[in-house]
């Protein structure tokens, strides 16, 4: 059940609850907020969706890769230093970080 499901339920219950025309302001103040919660949430969602990060890294034959650069770099070396440090290959299955002598499948 997500948020907006719930909004929902609530307001089914306080038609029913308050049925009357006495509550009816009540109703409506009660509405409005949750109206003004249930836009909050959309904007939420929408700010913690996913985007594509072009500095973030993609992983490719166990090695990174990103969007701006060509070539595959070493990932131990990048997630503890930063550095983008460009592998070797040192046959078709197997890459080496000439830095940190990291071996890389």
């Amino acid at each position: 059940m997500t948020i907006f499901n719930s909004i929902e339920q609530v307001k089914l219950f306080l038609g029913k609850l308050l049925n009357d025309t006495q509550n009816e302001d009540l109703l409506d103040s009660i509405s409005k907020e949750l109206d003004n919660i249930t836009t909050f949430a959309q904007q939420l969602t929408a700010e913690a969706s996913p985007k594509s990060d072009p500095s973030k890294p993609e992983i490719k034959s166990g090695c990174y890769i990103f969007a701006d650069e060509k070539g595959f770099f070493c990932p131990n070396c990048y997630d503890r230093t930063g550095n983008k440090i460009s592998t070797k290959r040192l046959n078709s299955q197997l890459r080496i970080c000439p830095a940190c002598r990291a071996s890389i499948k």
